[in-house]
């Protein structure tokens, strides 16, 4: 099976559909299926273009869809029948229905009757695995920065702090959790701070300034995927780069 791997779209459909297009990504093969790391949805120009493409996948049997943070965010809002402080979620929503100037509750009733909702509500997973190869958001859950055996059996609140809080990077780089005989693929922070952290030393990670949260001098093609050995980072922080990352993994 090929599978062509996203992560962190927010709403930019259009350009995960050129990084899908570059790869080959062809849902009419048998042996094609896309794998979607989280935060889909949120803030971006395109929501409804992205529900209705990913909704006729899963439809095909296509798709593989991770919750990430801002997806569990959205799909909150939307059950809570409020938006609160993200405004990102209410823009998403509109656009999603095409409907503004609704209040709160008339716009997630509007997403109730697209099908948006109960797509978010039943469609996505927490993880996905294959003989070798981890999905995730963030990352596994973890405990206390170590690694957790039962991870698969996490509940429900264990995956939103992964998803949530999880740090991939600094779970991998600095503390060395990984996936016996596995490789994590996950998104949630840019994949440039990878390359910021690739040679640093423990003291690096415990200065007050925090370097690898400053990727501002980082080149775009430092947002590329990054491959750690036990795991690769997949976030390019799409609203500052243009593009969205898309590799190919054979499993």
């Amino acid at each position: 099976m090929k599978y062509f791997v996203v992560s962190d779209v927010h709403d930019h459909y259009s350009l995960m559909r050129e990084a899908l297009n570059e790869k080959g990504f062809d849902p009419s093969r048998e042996d094609h299926v896309l794998v979607l790391c989280g935060d889909a949805f949120y803030s971006g120009p395109e929501p409804r273009k992205l529900f209705k493409y990913l909704k006729d996948l899963h439809e095909k049997g296509k798709l593989v869809f991770i919750y990430g943070n801002h997806d569990c965010e959205l799909l909150e809002n939307l059950d809570a029948k409020h938006f609160g402080k993200r405004p990102g979620n209410r823009k998403c929503a509109e656009l999603v229905t095409g409907r503004t100037g609704l209040s709160d509750v008339e716009l997630a009733d509007e997403c109730e009757k697209t099908g948006f909702t109960e797509f978010l509500r039943t469609v996505p997973v927490w993880y996905f695995e294959t003989e070798h190869y981890v999905f995730t958001h963030g990352f596994i859950p973890t405990e206390k920065n170590k690694y957790r055996p039962d991870w698969r059996l996490a509940g429900k609140e264990d995956w939103k702090t992964a998803a949530n809080h999880g740090d991939g990077m600094k779970l991998s780089m600095r503390f060395g959790v990984r996936e016996p005989g596995k490789i994590i693929v996950f998104g949630h922070y840019s994949a440039a701070r990878c390359y910021v952290m690739k040679d640093a030393a423990e003291a690096d990670w415990t200065v007050e300034s925090k370097p690898y949260k400053d990727v501002s001098r980082v080149p775009k093609e430092g947002f590329r995927p990054f491959f750690g050995g036990s795991f690769i980072a997949m976030d390019q922080s799409v609203k500052k780069t243009g593009f969205v990352n898309c590799i190919v993994l054979e499993d």
